[in-house]
């Protein structure tokens, strides 16, 4: 962080020239001018110094003789982006603006809260953001297949994913990434990752996945649609079930052609609805399915070269706790 310098008040005036101030974060009653970009805020300098560890010992330092003051206040320029400045002390300073998960937010808010907490060392406003992102990129089958998104993660573009992706690298919630990953080869594009700001070592991993969930795992997702070799115990007509399944995995590789979906994807418990076999078939094809999604979800993580499950899970608990 860089404390902007200068001597005399000329100086400060046209260094201003251009400014804004920021709406609803510039208080003529407080003592700390804030420059981010060209936007300035004015906020307490002791509250400030209250949250952050980071602001309370950079401000705890006597300033030079050269520096510069604003409207008779210290005066201090962030690199970092106006936005992220701007939502970050809304959600320091207004209790109603970035509430705990489930409350609803947006993709900018999360990032811009997350990042600047992460930066200056806020602990409560850190651990409020990965919670929001951690409903969204869950690390156990059972809760991957009945999340609800969030409002802010159906806003998500391709671009959005691999950009978290990218932050959950460098601020450490790395144990999203089997989630984020794989909804980033499920709905994305091959052209998209390459593209993206991903490392060229994630892109790799992103592009043999793609490759490894077109060829094989919809593939074995979708093996309890073939008939059997033999009847299953109690099939009441063998014939029409193996006709059934068939019907309905030309169905599937239908979906597979013209949808955008991953392995996860490709059926849908409601899809059963529409399987007319015996009840001793639906049974069997229901186990073989569940068994499927089992095996792709525990091997997910090193598909992508990721630590396997009971490390993420360490991980997350470490980081929420």
């Amino acid at each position: 962080m860089d404390v902007d310098s200068g001597s005399s008040s000329s100086a400060t005036l046209a260094a201003t020239q251009g400014l804004t101030r920021a709406e609803g974060l510039y208080f003529e009653d407080c003592g700390l001018i804030i420059q981010a970009e060209n936007t300035l805020f004015r906020i307490s300098r002791e509250y400030l110094a209250s949250q952050s560890p980071v602001f309370r010992d950079m401000l705890s330092l006597p300033p030079p003789q050269t520096a510069d003051m604003m409207d008779g206040c210290p005066f201090v320029q962030l690199p970092d982006k106006a936005e992220d400045v701007t939502v970050f002390l809304k959600a320091l300073m207004f209790s109603d603006f970035f509430e705990p998960h489930p409350a609803p937010t947006t993709f900018a808010i999360l990032t811009g809260v997350l990042r600047m907490s992460h930066k200056y060392d806020i602990n409560h406003l850190r651990k409020r953001a990965l919670v929001h992102i951690s409903a969204n990129f869950p690390i156990t089958l059972e809760q991957f297949s009945v999340r609800e998104k969030s409002g802010w993660y159906m806003e998500l573009t391709a671009n959005d994913l691999a950009m978290l992706s990218v932050l959950a690298r460098e601020l450490s919630f790395e144990w999203i990434l089997p989630s984020a990953f794989y909804d980033m080869c499920a709905f994305g594009s091959k052209s998209t990752i390459l593209r993206g700001p991903n490392s060229i070592e994630d892109k790799i991993q992103l592009m043999s996945a793609c490759r490894s969930f077109d060829r094989m795992a919809v593939t074995d997702m979708l093996d309890f649609l073939w008939p059997d070799q033999d009847p299953v115990d109690g099939c009441i007509s063998f014939k029409h079930c193996s006709k059934a399944k068939i019907q309905c995995r030309r169905m599937a590789e239908t979906w597979r052609r013209t949808a955008q979906v991953g392995p996860l994807g490709i059926w849908e418990p409601s899809d059963f609805d529409g399987l007319h076999v015996c009840d001793a078939c639906l049974a069997n094809s229901k186990a073989q399915y569940q068994t499927a999604q089992q095996a792709f979800w525990g091997t997910l993580p090193e598909t992508f070269g990721l630590p396997n499950w009971i490390e993420v899970a360490r991980l997350e608990a470490e980081a929420l706790k």
